[in-house]
């Protein structure tokens, strides 16, 4: 690209259509002219093909008004598409997450044994029945040992279960999605869509600002441009919404469920199912193989 045609490429929306590079809008971020910067360009009196080519970009940039403000707004629409892209998947991983921990009544069922076998050991320590517990309680049971230092009350809840239902040990095989420890929360998936919200307003902003009709063609190009980008984003974004607002209520619905606080992190949550479905099946292995 030539410094005389920076200012033309800054009309063009995307890259397919001839505009700037990602790497390009990048860089010229970095080298937004300063009120000095432009104070000694515009003192220049003399050819700009005389400048070195950094000066000549430096020049250019200097007689573009709001130059920086229309670099952010490309490079929000460039990054805008890729960040709902990168969304989509770990929205619907969490979703299917929700959806198996709900309406697994083996989970709940093997959850009841835990209870029956707990409180069996309440009662020979002299200790009080308990009513229930938290899912936290679940990565504990490895840690819990008898005589036999290798056998642990996850042993013993497996060694039940296999006993009196052992259909019901192969719980884990409809909590596919618990087979590794969740990455990001729901609550951070959550603010990151408020996020994206957040830069679609901005991009909705600048067109409400622009005036077109004082940049000619290119301007009205541009402003038709800016237009379909919005339009399409606001479909795109309004479905992420609705799958991140079907997430949020699918997991307040597990709080419930679970008699889990409302303030109770998924990511933490959702670790220690992991753990406990991880240690469940290892256990349930060693003993029927």
């Amino acid at each position: 690209m030539r410094p005389d045609e920076l200012k033309d490429k800054l009309f063009i929306v995307t890259e397919e259509d001839g505009g700037l590079s990602d790497e390009q809008i990048a860089s010229l971020r970095r080298y937004v002219p300063t009120p000095d910067d432009v104070e000694m360009y515009k003192s220049y009196k003399g050819s700009p093909s005389e400048l070195h080519l950094v000066d000549q970009y430096m020049m250019q940039m200097c007689n573009i008004p709001f130059l920086s403000a229309r670099l952010d707004l490309l490079l929000t629409i460039r990054e805008l598409p890729i960040s709902m892209e990168d969304l989509q998947p770990l929205i619907n991983q969490k979703t299917r997450m929700c959806s198996q921990l709900w309406n697994c009544k083996s989970f709940m069922s093997v959850l009841e044994y835990l209870l029956v076998v707990g409180n069996y050991l309440n009662e020979n320590a002299g200790k009080e029945r308990a009513k229930g517990f938290r899912l936290s309680s679940l990565t504990k049971l490895s840690q819990l040992r008898g005589k036999d230092r290798k056998f642990t009350l996850l042993h013993a809840l497996v060694e039940q279960i296999l006993l009196h239902n052992p259909d019901l040990a192969k719980f884990f095989e409809e909590l596919t999605e618990f087979e590794a420890i969740p990455g990001a929360s729901i609550k951070g998936l959550t603010a990151e869509v408020d996020v994206l919200k957040n830069e679609l307003q901005k991009i909705v902003q600048y067109k409400k600002a622009y005036k077109p009709k004082n940049q000619g063609n290119q301007g009205l190009k541009f402003h038709k441009d800016l237009k379909m980008a919005i339009q399409k984003y606001e479909a795109d974004l309004s479905q992420l919404t609705k799958k991140s607002e079907e997430m949020k209520k699918l997991y307040a619905d597990i709080l419930v469920k679970f008699a889990e606080p409302p303030e109770q992190d998924s990511q933490e949550l959702f670790g220690w199912v992991c753990t406990f479905v991880r240690d469940f099946k290892r256990i349930y292995s060693e003993i029927v193989s």
